[in-house]
């Protein structure tokens, strides 16, 4: 509705626009609702992780650093007309592998559950235009990242929070 919204003041009023959908944000300060948080909770807590669709769905994740330097650069962008973007790694990551890659290192017991009605079994944005409009954008490792904002979340005693 937003998008809809703003593309009409573009036409009616030469207003210029940009419309941000950013996908999966995860890094330091993160949502404690989010999948990843619940994860390093339930990992800390010694309680048990519930995990949907029996984590066969995909989230394109996107590490926050790289979201705020796309928003820093389009601050500057020059706008033609009423523009959308996604800001997304172009990258889908399966829910399952990120469980077994965490359970390498890590105790977690982990419970496999049906899909829930609510859930989105897989996202995915295309990032192309974002590239081409601001150039040179390179996107976080997935798992280096992961793994900083495991360091981060256990440091600063989180899941006490």
């Amino acid at each position: 509705m937003n998008e809809q919204i703003a593309s009409m003041y573009s036409k009616f009023f030469n207003l210029k626009c940009i419309g941000l959908r950013f996908f999966t944000i995860y890094g330091e300060w993160g949502r404690p609702d989010m999948f990843l948080f619940k994860l390093f909770k339930a990992s800390q807590q010694s309680k048990k992780f519930y995990l949907n669709n029996y984590g066969n769905h995909k989230r394109d994740f996107t590490y926050v650093e790289d979201a705020v330097k796309i928003v820093l650069k389009l601050i500057n962008y020059k706008i033609v007309d009423n523009e959308i973007f996604n800001i997304c790694s172009n990258k889908p990551i399966k829910i399952l592998d990120i469980i077994k890659y965490f359970k390498k290192k890590n105790s977690v017991e982990v419970k496999l559950t049906e899909m829930h009605r609510a859930d989105v079994k897989d996202t995915h944005g295309d990032n192309k235009k974002i590239k081409k409009a601001l150039k040179r954008i390179k996107f976080s490792k997935f798992y280096r990242c992961f793994e900083t904002t495991y360091e981060w979340y256990k440091k600063n005693n989180i899941s006490k929070i």
